[in-house]
C-alpha cells in the first residue's frame, strides 16, 4: 500500500533526475498549466512498471496533481491496469486533469487492454467523441487512432468523425491523424469517404496535408487528392 511518506519518498528521488534542458524542450512544444519538473517520458514508464508491482490503485488515490509529471505518471498507470472496468472508472477519473495534446497521446498509447476489449470500449469512447471538453473528444479520436484502424472498423470510423463536434486545431489534427491511418489501411475506401464532401473544408484540408505528407502513400494517390482538395475549395 502506497502512503504520502512513501510518496514523497519517490519523488524525491526522480526529482533528482530532472533534466532543465527538457524543460525548455517541454515547454515549447506543450502548453499545460502544470509545473514542469523535467523528468523523461522514460523515466515515468520505469517507476509505473514499479509502482504496477506494488499496488496501483492506493497509489493512485494518495497521487498528486502538483506538477505536468506527477498527472502524466497518473495516466502511464492506467495502462498498467488488469481489469477493463477498473481502467474504465480509473480513466475517467483522469480525464479532467488533460489539457495539453501530450497528456492525451502519451496516455492512449499506454492504454494497450482497450486492443482485446475493442468492443467493451466503443460505447466509452462515444461517450467521449460527445463530450464538452476539447481533450476528452481528443482522448475518444485517439483511441480511435491507436486501436481500431482495421478495415473492419473503417466505416464505423467514418461515420463517428462525421458526428464529432468542434473545430479545434488540436481536435482536428487528431482527426486528420486518424483519417490519414485509415487511407494509408484501404486508400480506395477512404477516398471515397473524403470525396463524399461530409467532412469541413478545414479537415479536409488537413487531412489531405497529413497523407501527402507521408512516405508511405504513392505519388498518384498524393496527385488525387491534392485535385480533390482543390475542387473542395473552389466549392466551399
Amino acid at each position: 500500500m502506497w502512503t504520502k511518506e512513501k510518496y514523497q519518498m519517490l519523488w524525491r528521488k526522480l526529482v533528482q533526475k530532472k533534466d532543465e534542458n527538457y524543460i525548455a524542450f517541454s515547454k515549447k512544444i506543450i502548453q499545460t498549466k502544470y509545473p514542469m519538473l523535467g523528468i523523461r517520458i522514460p523515466m515515468l514508464r520505469k517507476t509505473a512498471s514499479f509502482i504496477a508491482k506494488e499496488d496501483i490503485l492506493s497509489y493512485l488515490e494518495i497521487a498528486r496533481d502538483d506538477s505536468y509529471e506527477e498527472v502524466m505518471l497518473q495516466g502511464i498507470l492506467l495502462g498498467k491496469l488488469k481489469s477493463k472496468d477498473s481502467l474504465k472508472t480509473a480513466l475517467f477519473s483522469f480525464l479532467p486533469k488533460i489539457d495539453n495534446w501530450a497528456l492525451c497521446d502519451i496516455v492512449v498509447s499506454s492504454l494497450k487492454i482497450v486492443s482485446k476489449e475493442k468492443m467493451f470500449f466503443l460505447p466509452i469512447i462515444d461517450q467521449l467523441l460527445e463530450s464538452s471538453e476539447l481533450y476528452t473528444r481528443r482522448v475518444g479520436v485517439v483511441l480511435l487512432l491507436n486501436y481500431y484502424v482495421e478495415e473492419d472498423f473503417l466505416q464505423e470510423l467514418f461515420q463517428r468523425i462525421l458526428k464529432i463536434k468542434g473545430t479545434e486545431y488540436s481536435l482536428e489534427m487528431a482527426q486528420a491523424w486518424l483519417l490519414c491511418e485509415c487511407f494509408i489501411t484501404n486508400q480506395e475506401m477512404t477516398y471515397t469517404f473524403l470525396n463524399e464532401g461530409g467532412l469541413s473544408f478545414s479537415l479536409l484540408s488537413k487531412t489531405i496535408q497529413k497523407i501527402c505528407d507521408s512516405h508511405r502513400v504513392n505519388m498518384y494517390w498524393k496527385s488525387t487528392l491534392k485535385l480533390l482538395r482543390q475542387k473542395q475549395k473552389e466549392l466551399s
